[in-house]
């Protein structure tokens, strides 16, 4: 799979590289776009620049296969203002792209050494470290043949 990579921020860019390892992209025709970009007019104008360069989406069947993916990396706190470009791009792309998004929610701290005692009585293990977050948000996205215009927020501790 042929992963293009725009407008990515530093201090994301180690934990993506991990999270694609983790993904194990198989080769294919499909080719997938990662933005990190929080202005919608760039992100947009970036999502039709890499629909223009992809062929005609192939028929299985009853089905339209899309020939690429977009997964906008939306920074914190944006995904509210961002929703509504998302499905309008995914909108207009459709059937050539599948657009979707990954919301990078609140970085949670570390307990306090005093609420260390409760973590033994926490049914629920806590946030995932960021490239693993990333990378089984990704895994998802890029296997569900059917999903567009989807933003999945993820949570993830330092």
């Amino acid at each position: 799979m042929q992963v293009v990579r725009t407008d990515i921020p530093v201090a994301l860019a180690s934990a993506l590289a991990e999270a694609l390892a983790m993904c194990d992209l198989a080769p294919s025709e499909v080719a997938l776009l990662l933005i990190g970009s929080a202005d919608p007019a760039r992100a947009l104008a970036q999502i039709a620049d890499f629909a223009a360069q992809r062929p005609a989406p192939e028929r299985a069947g009853a089905d339209t296969i899309a020939s690429g993916q977009v997964i906008w990396l939306m920074p914190e706190g944006t995904a509210a203002v961002l929703n509504g470009v998302l499905q309008q791009a995914a909108r207009s792309h459709a059937p050539c792209l599948r657009v979707n998004a990954i919301h990078l929610g609140a970085t949670r701290p570390r307990p306090a050494p005093w609420q260390a005692a409760w973590l033994a009585a926490q049914p629920h293990p806590g946030p995932k470290p960021l490239p693993q977050a990333l990378a089984e948000a990704m895994r998802f996205l890029l296997q569900v043949p059917s999903v567009t215009g989807q933003t999945v927020n993820i949570n993830h501790s330092v």
